[in-house]
């Protein structure tokens, strides 16, 4: 009886410091899954604003550098977001996009005060068209001077519509 009762108190130990470094170590393991879910969880979905920057602006750039720059911002896709379903189609490669030369702020202004489908922009900006090529590459062309046309909802310009000659 004496030896079951040792035997019974030497397992109870054994829980107990199991028990005691299970607890101690669970912090370590919840950290880690909590950083596994951010790690692996999708993305944020980025407003429209985001994405027209994210498209359409950058500071500096040549017609040379298409190619990059489309792929480094992941604008190589064709991307239709239904309004019914609430989904994005991938609709294959992105055949043009234009970019901005300018910074966020400047461009921003366009839409200072304004809202509609097709804001003209009091400023000239210079811009690089860039378009897909049969061998799967962008090629640039720079346009000096250029009116451009925006969509602006909430002050802030959404989709790139048009680009237009201007004076000067």
């Amino acid at each position: 009886m004496q030896r079951h009762l040792l035997e019974y108190i030497h397992m109870s130990t054994n829980v107990s410091a199991l028990l005691s470094a299970t607890m101690s170590i669970f912090p370590v393991c919840l950290f880690v899954c909590l950083l596994l879910v951010q790690v692996v969880a999708p993305e944020t979905t980025e407003t429209d604003f985001q994405k027209f920057v994210r498209q359409h602006i950058i500071e500096a750039m040549d017609e040379n550098d298409c190619t990059t720059v489309m792929a480094n911002r992941n604008i190589t896709k064709k991307v239709r977001t239904s309004e019914r379903t609430e989904t994005n189609e991938t609709k294959g490669p992105k055949k043009i996009n234009t970019f901005i030369i300018a910074n966020e702020n400047e461009v921003k202004a366009i839409c200072h005060g304004q809202n509609g489908p097709e804001v003209r922009s009091a400023n000239k900006f210079n811009i690089v068209v860039c378009k897909l090529t049969k061998e799967g590459r962008y090629e640039g062309t720079i346009k000096y001077y250029q009116i451009i046309e925006v969509k602006c909802e909430n002050n802030l310009p959404v989709h790139f519509h048009d680009q237009i000659k201007g004076k000067g």
